[in-house]
């Protein structure tokens, strides 16, 4: 496998930096679901022992404890609600960071494609070019240029070719 292009690291860069940002934005949102879960599970238990110091009978006493367990989903699907909220927002920045990562390294290795196949036209036209130069030459002298020019004209497109090649690396 050869190195990646120079688009093609700028692009797996770029994806590195925006999975670590999702993945801290991530682990915020999540460090703040639990930190407000743990708040609103300690209200619901200081509200809870209060009323259950005051409760006089059974039912009171009941109540509270029906109170204190529904405090508690209550503050558990508020914690997961942001949990979810959280990880559906780093799998969406991760996916668009892969596509993009894709989209460019496709890009890149079309453009690759593209500079070898105008370099493989512009060697057929040279040859081409060549061959019937060299049927027309008359004395070595000519010949000796039409070999020079076909030369000339290669190197040239291979130039080109690997410029462009260059550019994408």
């Amino acid at each position: 496998m050869s190195q990646p292009s120079k688009s093609e690291k700028q692009a797996q860069d770029t994806q590195l930096k925006a999975r670590d940002e999702a993945s801290r934005i991530c682990t915020e949102a999540s460090k703040h679901a639990y930190e407000a879960y743990k708040e609103a599970k300690k209200q619901a238990d200081i509200v809870y022992n209060e009323a259950k110091k005051i409760a006089v009978d059974k039912q009171a006493k009941n109540e509270a404890d029906e109170a204190h367990k529904n405090a508690l989903e209550q503050a558990k699907k508020v914690r997961d609600a942001i949990l979810e909220e959280a990880m559906v927002v780093f799998r969406s920045s991760f996916d668009q960071a892969t596509a993009d990562h894709i989209e460019t390294t496709t890009k890149s290795l079309q453009a690759i494609k593209d500079a070898d196949e105008a370099y493989k036209e512009a060697k057929k036209q040279a040859d081409m070019v060549y061959n019937e130069a060299k049927k027309r030459a008359v004395d070595k002298q000519a010949k000796k240029e039409a070999d020079e020019a076909h030369k000339k004209v290669l190197e040239q497109a291979k130039q080109v070719r690997d410029e462009a090649r260059r550019k994408l690396r």
